[in-house]
């Protein structure tokens, strides 16, 4: 990883893993089956009891806007990972936080479909090529690549002001600026977007959410896993992702591209009753 590329993962590795992910989510059922009757009865006890007004342990925040309200728009270069070349494509962030890409600002003002569209939940925003290079090492080292210094970098950067939005099990993407300053007002707009969607899941009050939770950190405890935050982070196939692909990680990062991943098909990412 890091300055080289890597290959498709083979349908007997993509086998291997579905199978393994498969067990994950038939293992991790117990626990949500038991958090969920937990959850429900004292779902149904704070309704008898009229105890519907519970107080909340999160900071008041500010009333939200207006759905669809605009936080951010302008025209950026974007990776475009299918054909493998730089597109100028019309960002646009929203109030629900997603990054959507235009193919010009005409498309987005005529109503088309985004070209992507990005929850950055979980991501960390990088701004050099040194930063990305070394994060990808460190999770992702690969044995064969070249150590030397001025190996050719993954991605052939078209300005000096790229952004990099890192997101663990999920494909990276790369943006460049033409100016600094675009550069730091976007990178700032992006952390605001993962520090909003990281925790909102954690704040909804529903009881499902809250057994989903608590079955979640249970799991994870009774394997010996009490910190890792980072992983309950994002909506709830986030959350179940974060949960289930450490136990994997030893045969998707072997020698394979962990962008790959997520185009596997036939696996369920939502645990059921």
């Amino acid at each position: 990883m890091g300055g080289s590329a890597s290959s498709q993962l083979d349908e007997g590795k993509c086998a291997y893993i579905r199978g393994k992910t498969e067990a994950a989510i038939k293992n991790f059922s117990p626990y949500y089956s038991r958090q969920y009757s937990v959850a429900f009865c004292d779902h149904v006890r704070s309704e008898v009891e009229q105890q519907r007004d519970l107080t909340s342990q999160f900071l008041k925040t500010k009333p939200p806007l207006e759905p669809g309200t605009v936080l951010y728009e302008a025209e950026l270069s974007q990776f475009a990972e299918d054909i493998r070349k730089w597109k100028d494509r019309y960002i646009v962030v929203k109030n629900d936080f997603a990054l959507e890409s235009y193919e010009n600002k005409e498309a987005y003002q005529k109503g088309a479909a985004p070209k992507s569209r990005i929850f950055p939940a979980g991501g960390k925003v990088l701004t050099s090529e040194d930063e990305y290079n070394l994060l990808s090492d460190r999770h992702f080292p690969d044995p064969i690549a070249s150590s030397e210094k001025n190996a050719q970098p993954f991605v052939v950067l078209p300005t000096a002001f790229p952004v990099y939005l890192w997101q663990p099990f999920l494909r990276h993407s790369y943006f460049c600026c033409c100016e600094a300053a675009e550069q730091q007002r976007f990178s700032t707009l992006l952390s605001d977007c993962i520090r909003h969607l990281n925790h909102d899941y954690m704040k909804q009050t529903t009881f499902e959410a809250q057994a989903f939770l608590e079955a979640v950190q249970f799991f994870r405890q009774e394997k010996g896993h009490y910190g890792s935050w980072e992983l309950m982070t994002g909506d709830e196939t986030q959350v179940k992702r974060g949960s289930a692909f450490p136990v994997l990680s030893p045969s998707v990062w072997s020698g394979q591209d962990h962008f790959k991943v997520e185009r596997m098909e036939g696996v369920d990412p939502k645990p059921f009753l």
